[in-house]
């Protein structure tokens, strides 16, 4: 059953050089996280990068909603969303005819991305570090 939603939502990515991890990012978001969980209605820019923000709007213009919440898929809520986000596209999304509202929280104010993050610190803590190089040199080893 698809989930409905009276507003489309747009997880934002920050990137320059990076924009084949954020195409990357936006096909597993989208096709395989949000898809399977029954969201349909949101699309995904990048400041920096692709996909760009006129990519995303025509995808939002094709799909004939009027509210749109903006939120940022970045860690911390800050300069990009302030400037970026909360500035320049909202007021394009609005010189557009959209109703926006903007979500000024990075994911580290979400307490569940908090406990990846303390997970991967014990973990790191608590574990040695390996150089991958000795590993493979180890298999081969054991292999002949």
């Amino acid at each position: 059953m698809k989930k409905k939603c009276l507003l489309t939502a747009f997880l934002v990515g920050c990137s320059m050089s990076m924009s084949f991890a954020h195409g990357m990012l936006q096909k597993t978001v989208t096709d395989y996280m949000l898809k399977a969980k029954g969201y349909e209605n949101f699309h995904v820019g990048t400041i920096e990068g692709y996909p760009t923000f006129d990519t995303m709007l025509a995808k939002l213009k094709a799909s004939g909603v009027k509210k749109v919440m903006l939120m940022p898929f970045m860690f911390v809520a800050g300069d990009h969303v302030n400037n970026d986000i909360a500035g320049d596209w909202k007021k394009e999304l609005e010189d557009n005819g959209y109703e926006v509202s903007v979500l000024m929280e990075g994911l580290g104010q979400n307490p569940d991305i908090q406990d990846i993050f303390i997970e991967h610190a014990r973990f790191a803590a608590k574990h040695k570090m390996v150089d991958i190089m000795d590993k493979k040199k180890q298999y081969a080893a054991e292999k002949d």
